[in-house]
């Protein structure tokens, strides 16, 4: 028995009505916490790299966990 289905054929997203001043302040915010996530990261793995000393099995899952979250920062581009 099928009588009782919604085919949905179209999703429309959309965001929150802000004002542009917000808007330009959570831009400034959001790329303030991007841009210290990669720094962070990228110094972990440089330290890592360049002193002989943390060239051991902790450091080395460290280093790919500093990769990783890098990678989960920068996966979602909005449009």
């Amino acid at each position: 028995m099928r009588g009782n289905q919604t085919w949905i054929t179209e999703v429309t997203l959309l965001g929150f009505q802000v004002d542009s001043a917000l808007e330009f302040l959570l831009f400034g915010l959001f790329s303030l916490f991007y841009t210290l996530t990669l720094l962070g990261n990228g110094v972990i793995l440089g330290l890592i790299c360049l002193d002989s000393r943390l060239h051991s099995p902790m450091y080395f899952f460290l280093s790919h966990l500093a990769i990783i979250d890098m990678s989960y920062a920068s996966n979602n581009c909005p449009v």
